[in-house]
C-alpha cells in the first residue's frame, strides 16, 4: 500500500548519492539539465563548483533521512501498523525533504555569490 513512497524516498536516496559522487569527482560541468541551476550558480565555472561543493552535506543527510523514511514505511507495511501513521510518515517525510531542498537552494545560491566575491 505505500509502495509508491517508499520507493520515491529510495530513489531521491540513490539520486542524491550519486550527485554527491559526481560532485566530489568533480565530474559535474555546468549544464542547463543536471544539478542546481539558480541564477547565480549558472553564472560561471566557479560559481556552479562553489554552489555544489556546499551542497555536499545537505545532499547526504537528505539521502539519510530518505533512506529513514523508507524504512519506517517498509516497517508500517511489514508489521500491518495502522494505515494512518503510513499516511502521516508518507507526508512528513515529502515535506521535511521540500524544506531541505529550499535549504539545498539557499546554501548552493550563497556559496556561488561568495565564489564571484
Amino acid at each position: 500500500m505505500f509502495y509508491p513512497p517508499l520507493i520515491g524516498y529510495l530513489v531521491l536516496a540513490v539520486v542524491c548519492i550519486a550527485l554527491v559522487l559526481v560532485i566530489r569527482g568533480d565530474r559535474l560541468p555546468r549544464n542547463r539539465a543536471i544539478g542546481i541551476r539558480t541564477a547565480k550558480t549558472m553564472r560561471s565555472d566557479a560559481a556552479w563548483r562553489a554552489g555544489h561543493r556546499a551542497t555536499v552535506p545537505w545532499l547526504i543527510t537528505i539521502s539519510i533521512i530518505a533512506g529513514g523514511f523508507a524504512c519506517a514505511l517498509s516497517g508500517v507495511e511489514s508489521f500491518a501498523w495502522p494505515t494512518a501513521l503510513g499516511d502521516v510518515l508518507a507526508v512528513a517525510g515529502w515535506l521535511v525533504i521540500l524544506g531541505l531542498f529550499i535549504g539545498v537552494w539557499t546554501t548552493a545560491d550563497r556559496a556561488a555569490k561568495s565564489a564571484e566575491d
